[in-house]
């Protein structure tokens, strides 16, 4: 019975089965060979195309060994070329962020410095921007807060003038370029905080812009130097005009207040009237004495002319402009933010062009 198994059924079964097997591997090494030679002939095409030869011989074994380590070099040496090119891309931008420089100016002037040293490569957002807006009284809002605490640059007036967005810094754990345009002048609490009145504020203010925007994005520094540089060649009408203005002697004139205070001493006009104009700056009352004194200058036209800050609503401040105008005294209009419509270049000449006539300097 067992021999019977044996002759009749096990080694038939096994026969039929080695016969499969020996076909499935035959079918399968076909394939892998088809599979292999395609893929050889592939590589090999593009070998040829990219080493330049014009006729290529695979009689040898070792040509071919030789033709698919050279395809193997070059397959490789394309891949570290890409990753070379992508890590040199990496490198080239890093010190060139992708977005626009965010810039804060706590006042429409300095944001518009902002604008034209950084040009396309600024986002500026100026928080003053109408004459209506008193920055003494200002109180930021959410989208101020904000603003500030997302700046990679923020300039201010400083000298007590904008605290407001002294305390929105310090609450700002955030890193940032802060330009702070008193102590860049050399101004201290304290000092008259209507330093952009100073003839050198603006183009000092543009060349600290250029070198801070310049650490943050250090492939376009000559181009914030050479807007800087535009932005001040702006000015020249205005520092003309100073340099004609200013008097070769003191020239006595009298103010409602000291906002034109830098102006009037590049100019060299001599202000008779501070302690009256520094209670109206304080919004307080004038000592009567102080009052008396300014009414007997202008009644005797003691001073070439009356500058008046048109921001500043006071009773006293309209007596003595009707006073000042009864006796033929000129008044001069000046404000302490910028006119709507006006950017720094036409405030300040339209002012210097009142200074102008009151002083009859053709």
């Amino acid at each position: 019975m067992e021999l019977f198994f044996r002759e009749k059924i096990l080694y038939p079964f096994l026969l039929i089965l080695i016969i499969i097997i020996t076909t499935l591997t035959d079918l399968l090494i076909n394939i892998t060979i088809t599979y292999v030679s395609n893929y050889y002939e592939m590589m090999v095409q593009i070998t040829v195309l990219l080493v330049g030869e014009e006729k290529i011989y695979m009689s040898s074994f070792r040509y071919k060994f030789s033709l698919i380590s050279l395809t193997a070099v070059i397959s490789t040496a394309l891949l570290l070329s890409g990753c070379s090119s992508t890590a040199t891309k990496a490198k080239d931008t890093t010190s060139a962020p992708a977005g626009k420089i965010k810039i804060v100016a706590a006042e429409n002037f300095l944001g518009e410095v902002a604008t034209a040293v950084g040009g396309d490569r600024v986002e500026v957002t100026s928080v003053i921007t109408s004459p209506d807006m008193d920055p003494h009284a200002y109180e930021a809002t959410t989208d101020t807060s904000k603003a500030v605490s997302d700046a990679q640059v923020v300039i201010y007036v400083g000298v007590g003038y904008d605290v407001w967005i002294e305390k929105l810094l310090k609450a700002s754990s955030a890193s940032k370029k802060v330009i702070n345009l008193g102590e860049l002048l050399g101004k201290k609490d304290g000092d008259n905080p209507h330093v952009w009145y100073i003839p050198e504020s603006m183009p000092k203010l543009a060349d600290a812009l250029a070198e801070q925007l310049g650490k943050i994005d250090s492939t376009q520094m000559d181009a914030f130097k050479k807007r800087a540089q535009d932005y001040k060649t702006s000015l020249a009408p205005l520092t003309d005009l100073v340099k004609k203005l200013k008097q070769a002697s003191p020239t006595d004139v009298a103010v409602s207040e000291p906002v034109f205070g830098y102006m009037s001493t590049a100019l060299n006009l001599n202000t008779v009237n501070e302690k009256f104009a520094l209670a109206i700056e304080e919004e307080t009352d004038p000592a009567p004495g102080d009052v008396a004194a300014l009414q007997d200058v202008l009644k005797g036209k003691k001073v070439k002319m009356f500058i008046q800050n048109t921001q500043v609503n006071s009773p006293t401040v309209k007596t003595m402009v009707d006073l000042a105008g009864a006796n033929q005294i000129p008044i001069v209009h000046v404000t302490e933010t910028e006119p709507k419509g006006k950017n720094y270049l036409q405030w300040m000449t339209d002012q210097l062009t009142e200074i102008k006539n009151a002083l009859g300097v053709k």
